[in-house]
């Protein structure tokens, strides 16, 4: 009956800051219950121990989901309690969701030697994109290369088991820029493998490349791939135009004539101006001839629209503007915010 006396509990916490040790030797004791029980054929000798054991535990969960994790870090930030301590609290959060916020929380304030131990916590959680994003966090701070590669490999593939895509493409987004040339290209390779043929299928290969984009400017190579990706995105010019505008901040000038192409062969007026519309700005340095064509494409789809935001997506060809430096683009911008002033006064 010692672990269920108050005194046990306060002794606990007194050694070691937290509950974590009483709930181990409770643990212990309901297991050797469950066990006496299983062997007992007529009776149920322990069953109250059972019930007692259970309510403890539920007791001291309750306790720590009550501490958020925004206070849990700044509980160790400024010293009121160790690492230990809170990691310990961290780890009795009922909820998967809070605890995989309280582990990323605490991640920057865990010496080296409770890493393994928050390791193992992120991944017992069964919410899989919380417990990518855990995953990263902390293996962001483990000093030995191969410890940290496996522990984002690990995130990586619980990241792209995520069945919705926006939520698929925020974890990867977490997880690229702590990533290796690698496993970028594996991320990538996930990526382009979705096979993009239905409306699901297509939205989500093309957040996967927005979220990859940023990241992938370290290799030229990885940036083609990416682009053939976006390319490949058949049955919704939606996703292909989403994908191209995603792509278009981060790609050498070598490849935006390949986007470019790619952007103009989208058939739908709407979609193909969002693409051109985001590849415009990096485009000043094509001849005046072509850049011409491309402000010429899209400027009547901007005014077809008929859209108070029409200043907004103008603004955005601003550089095409000042590249072809003539009084007619600037006469045209003019005459197609005119027109839409006359349907929306």
């Amino acid at each position: 009956q010692l672990v269920e006396t108050l005194a046990w509990a306060q002794a606990w916490e007194a050694l070691e800051g937290s509950y974590s040790g009483y709930l181990g030797d409770v643990q212990a004791v309901w297991n050797c219950a469950v066990a006496a029980n299983q062997k007992a054929i007529e009776s149920l000798p322990y069953l109250g121990l059972e019930i007692r054991c259970a309510l403890i535990e539920a007791s001291l969960h309750s306790l720590a989901s009550k501490l958020s994790p925004t206070l849990l870090s700044a509980l160790v930030q400024h010293k009121f309690w160790t690492p230990v301590q809170a990691l310990s609290y961290a780890k009795q959060i009922p909820d998967a969701q809070q605890r995989a916020l309280a582990l990323m929380a605490l991640a920057p304030h865990l010496p080296a030697g409770l890493l393994g131990e928050a390791l193992a916590a992120a991944r017992a959680i069964g919410y899989k994109e919380r417990r990518a994003k855990a995953l990263a966090a902390l293996a962001s701070r483990l000093p030995a290369k191969e410890e940290r590669e496996q522990a984002l490999r690990e995130a990586l593939t619980a990241a792209q088991a995520i069945g919705d895509a926006k939520a698929h493409a925020e974890a990867l987004a977490e997880l690229a820029p702590h990533l290796s040339r690698t496993l970028l290209k594996e991320a990538l390779a996930a990526a382009r493998a979705i096979a993009a043929r239905t409306i699901a299928d297509a939205k989500k290969r093309a957040e996967a490349l927005k979220a990859l984009a940023p990241h992938l400017s370290r290799s030229r190579t990885l940036l083609k791939e990416a682009l053939t990706a976006a390319r490949e995105i058949e049955s919704e010019e939606w996703a292909r135009a989403e994908a191209l505008a995603g792509l278009a901040p981060h790609l050498p000038e070598g490849l935006l004539g390949e986007a470019l192409a790619a952007a103009r062969a989208i058939g739908y007026e709407e979609w193909r101006a969002e693409a051109l519309e985001a590849l415009a700005p990096h485009l000043t340095k094509l001849p005046r001839a072509q850049l011409y064509e491309i402000w010429a494409e899209t400027l009547p789809i901007l005014a077809q629209r008929r859209r108070r935001d029409l200043l907004v997506d103008l603004r955005a060809l601003t550089p095409v503007i000042a590249a072809l430096g003539g009084e007619k683009a600037v006469a045209e911008a003019a005459r197609a915010i005119a027109d839409v002033g006359r349907w929306w006064p």
